[in-house]
């Protein structure tokens, strides 16, 4: 009597998994996997060993059982092994577990746990494993279980971001193998226009705009607009940059901001985003200026004006003076940035304006920062600083009421006014490369006419109207033949 086809194939399966997890067990010698036991989960005990699969084992020519693919929802066991019934068992890991104890808790035994945290470290540092991460275990259930009541184990895999899968899979001699997969997505421009009615973050959080691209546009346009006083509402703006998307259309990461336009007070500026021959990236305008400019209007971020520059009368003498400068009042140590490129002359005491900064930078222009809480570490006399660099933080020494900066600007050895900074032009393109930066932007503007939003336009819902007989009691106003009132 002939065996039929598929019990054939459990009863060779089930002897295949039994004797190769019976070899297992004999390589543990005097060694127990203790639950707790780090992140790999494995402790030998009196210097006993795991011992390498022995040579007929060697001999074997591993191939993997599963192969790689573009995206981890491809990625299925199950797929991979339609003849087998798979069990697919999703485990989390929580704080303060290790991976090979929170395996043997979920059906694994101690060698093939142990074969897997080794497996696992090959192609993804265990330090990394985060509470609440998901962990897929995959079973064959069509087998039955061993003699200690483990079901035979195909693979594991861990989704740490969704750029990348982790997949441990048993191969065709039993040992098994890792694969680290990154995942790609389609990339497309998008592009977001509004007028500001709250806060520039709200409104384009509204329309899709994520953080990080938010933050790049602020950046672009720090040195030219003080966003705490030049912004009003109805300021247009409009946002082109990267976008991936999943298949399902799902936004999965922004990538750069490639073109911005902005209007605070109806003053127009647009950048375009270039690649120099060097291959540092900046933004620049029409012209080719970048938009960095050669100092910062406001060294800080989150303050607010509280006195000009010009005559006023000092909170702390009493008198009428001149302001050589401009105070930003802010929160005791919020960090304060050097206004551009420049290597600082002064960084200590300096009579009434108290821990004292200041800076020298091209072209006769010098910065100076007062009443500072304490300098940032490293900076002292001779050090080169770049824009944007902290280089101390808010306080209130010296003569001074409260907390705040106080930020002058000075050209070849006179005052100006902060504010003036922002007609100072950005630093332009070299000549060589304004035909490649006009190709470009060209290309950036051609892409843009077509670009679609970051979120769906909500679809326009068509309304049936219905007549209906008028109620008995309603009063009908008598009509004119043609239809008309009388």
């Amino acid at each position: 009597m002939s065996m039929p086809h598929t019990s054939f194939k459990h009863f060779m399966l089930k002897s295949y998994y039994g004797l190769l997890t019976r070899l297992h067990n004999l390589k543990l010698t005097r060694g127990v996997f203790v639950a707790g036991a780090g992140i790999t989960g494995a402790i030998i005990v009196a210097g006993a060993l795991f011992q390498s699969p022995n040579e007929a084992e060697a001999s074997l020519n591993p191939k993997p059982a599963i192969a790689a693919a573009s995206s981890p929802d491809e990625y299925t066991l199950s797929a991979q092994f339609p003849s087998l019934g798979n069990a697919v068992k999703t485990v989390t890991l929580k704080s303060g577990e290790s991976l090979g104890p929170l395996l043997q808790k979920n059906g694994v035994s101690g060698p093939i746990a142990y074969q897997l945290t080794q497996k696992f470290a090959q192609v993804y540092n265990p330090r990394d494993l985060r509470a609440g991460q998901n962990i897929s275990l995959y079973f064959d259930d069509s087998v039955p279980a061993d003699e200690e009541g483990y079901q035979p184990l195909i693979g594991m895999s861990l989704k740490p971001n969704v750029e990348r899968a982790i997949h441990i899979n048993r191969l065709q001699n039993g040992e098994f193998s890792a694969k680290d997969i990154a995942i790609t997505f389609p990339m497309e421009i998008v592009k977001v226009s509004g007028l500001i009615q709250n806060s520039l973050y709200l409104d384009a959080s509204e329309m899709g705009v994520p953080d990080k691209v938010t933050i790049q546009f602020s950046h672009i346009y720090e040195h030219s607009v003080d966003f705490a006083r030049d912004i009003r509402k109805d300021d247009a703006f409009t946002m082109a940059f990267e976008l991936y998307r999943d298949r399902q259309g799902n936004p999965i990461k922004a990538g750069d901001l490639v073109y911005t336009s902005f209007s605070p007070r109806g003053n127009t500026t647009q950048y375009w985003l270039y690649e120099l021959e060097s291959g540092s990236e900046n933004y620049f305008d029409a012209e080719g200026k970048g938009a960095k400019r050669k100092l910062m209007r406001t060294p800080i971020n989150g303050a607010r004006l509280t006195s000009s520059f010009g005559s006023r009368r000092h909170p702390v003498l009493g008198y009428t003076r001149q302001h050589n400068g401009v105070d930003f009042g802010a929160a005791s140590g919020t960090p304060i940035m050097a206004a551009g490129v420049g290597v600082v002359e002064r960084a200590n005491r300096y009579g009434s304006f108290g821990n004292y900064i200041r800076i020298s930078h091209s072209d006769g222009y010098k910065t100076a920062y007062a009443h500072l809480k304490s300098f940032a570490r490293g900076i002292k006399a001779g050090t080169r600083v770049t824009q944007g660099q902290t280089i101390g933080y808010v306080g209130t020494t010296g003569s001074s009421t409260g907390p705040h900066l106080h930020y002058e600007v000075h050209k070849n050895g006179k005052p100006i006014n902060p504010n003036s900074l922002s007609s100072l032009s950005g630093k332009p393109l070299p000549s060589a490369e304004k035909d490649n930066f006009l190709a470009r932007r060209n290309e950036i503007d051609k892409l843009i006419q077509s670009a679609p939003p970051v979120l769906p336009e909500p679809a326009v819902q068509s309304v049936n109207l219905v007549s209906l007989p008028a109620p008995e009691n309603m009063v009908m106003v008598p009509q004119e033949p043609d239809g008309t009132l009388p």
